[in-house]
């Protein structure tokens, strides 16, 4: 197993000045989605914006399994905090057991979330719901949480009324998830989605006009848009790598939005180009401003509070960082020369540096408008623990002294970790970033992705 770990530094300066540094607070979170969220739709609202596929339609968010990054992911409080968190569709995975009943898992095997073995298929209800489920996007270092793997009915119990589900890996169990939801009155609230041959899916929303069908095109199935006979899908999955594809061309598009919506993925390169979310935390013209202008109504995300904030009106510059411009960024491959070693790659958006081995190190400048202490923090990825650790020596002859990285679950989950405190005056500083230790597994890989200063005033 690789370690790889992407890191963000953000020095968040903790000082409160009266004449001087008189008080010190913690950092300021992150602007929160809910500071500038405008009140929350009825499902009502919900369920009409999703049929409305005029050019113009309201932007809708889909949180892909969930929040997973405050619960794991399918879980029945990852589903709750999407939708408190500014999702009008949570999407979610779900498989048999070996007695029929759905549940909640993105793998047909429960290996990576859970602290079982083995597939789906071969579990009973009863022995399933005897497994925990791993924080976060699971994985062989993440820690085992209280949370159970959820039924599709305890699912829709709690969207209902709230919000609307994105049906994944279900096509082939269609059956038996309508009978789920025909059971807790919501099928109205539910998306089905695949890509079968257009008669196939007719058939199937024929079956009851409640039914919402979503299909899904690539290069090679674009020319299925207008064929539907009767009742068309409420949206089309549109898949690209590339602004060439068929699928994605404007005269393509104009004709899907004749009647339905155009839903667009941006978590990883292949889904929507080199449009992701790690590419619109760095410019959102890079990313989800440049999908919304293909004419997408609809974005999946693992980024739910950044995009709902950016929904929202808030400025990106302020993301994860004080209220106000109150925040200096330097980003990772800005280091210093003087290191042949360092190496600068890509993560799905996010540049990084990356290759790190233990014992090499980077330097880096800042300014400091302001003097105050610190807060000195990590946008990290890592998928294991020990996740390995990292030293900061800074040019006033202070050092951070070892500090541990912490597992995320994934390459692509990056969080601000806090690292260290320090008292830094007004002014240009260096300090220099050490791999004291990058983890137990070989080859180690390191990513930086920048840092960030943000101060208090």
């Amino acid at each position: 197993m690789k370690l790889r770990k992407a890191c963000l530094l953000s020095f968040a300066a903790a000082a409160i000045a009266s004449g001087g540094i008189t008080e010190q607070t913690s950092a300021a979170p992150a602007p929160a989605a809910s500071s500038v969220h405008q009140q929350s739709p009825s499902f009502q609202q919900i369920h009409s914006m999703l049929l409305d596929h005029r050019k113009n339609a309201p932007l809708m968010i889909t949180a892909h399994r969930g929040q997973w990054r405050d619960y794991p992911e399918n879980s029945l409080m990852a589903i709750d905090e999407a939708i408190r968190d500014g999702a009008e569709i949570v999407e979610i995975d779900v498989r048999l057991t070996a007695d029929g009943v759905p549940v909640l898992m993105h793998d047909t095997t429960v290996d990576r979330t859970t602290n079982g073995t083995g597939k789906v298929s071969d579990y009973t209800l009863a022995e399933i719901k005897k497994l925990r489920l791993k924080e976060g996007l699971g994985g062989e270092g993440a820690a085992l949480t209280d949370h159970s793997i959820p039924t599709l009915e305890e699912a829709m119990r709690v969207v209902k009324g709230r919000a609307i589900v994105n049906l994944d890996k279900g096509w082939s169990i269609r059956e038996e998830m309508y009978d789920v939801l025909a059971k807790t009155g919501t099928v109205d609230h539910a998306l089905f989605k695949g890509s079968p041959n257009v008669e196939e899916a007719a058939a199937f929303m024929a079956k009851d006009p409640e039914i919402l069908y979503m299909h899904i095109i690539n290069d090679a199935t674009a020319d299925v848009v207008d064929t539907f006979p009767g009742r068309q899908p409420v949206a089309y999955e549109v898949v690209f790598d590339q602004l060439s594809d068929p699928q994605i061309q404007p005269d393509k598009i104009e004709q899907i939005q004749k009647n339905s919506r155009v839903f667009i993925n941006t978590m990883w390169y292949g889904l929507a180009s080199t449009y992701t979310d790690e590419s619109s935390l760095r410019d959102v013209e890079l990313g989800w401003e440049a999908v919304t202008d293909l004419r997408a109504t609809i974005l999946q995300t693992d980024n739910l509070e950044a995009m709902d904030y950016w929904r929202d009106g808030g400025h990106m510059k302020f993301w994860e960082a004080q209220k106000g411009n109150r925040t200096v960024r330097v980003q990772a491959e800005d280091y210093l020369p003087g290191k042949d070693w360092v190496d600068v790659g890509d993560t799905d958006g996010a540049i990084v540096v990356e290759d790190h081995q233990e014992g090499e190190w980077a330097k880096y400048e800042v300014t400091i408008p302001k003097s105050g202490v610190y807060t000195i923090s990590g946008r990290v990825s890592a998928n294991a623990s020990p996740a390995g650790t990292v030293r900061i020596d800074y040019s006033n002859g202070q050092s951070s002294g070892d500090i541990e990285v912490k597992n995320t679950t994934h390459i692509r989950a990056f969080e601000l970790q806090e690292w260290d405190q320090q008292y830094l005056e007004k002014g240009t500083h260096t300090f220099t970033v050490h791999v004291t230790s990058p983890g137990p597994f070989e080859p180690p890989t390191t990513k930086v992705a920048g840092f960030y200063c943000p101060f208090g005033q």
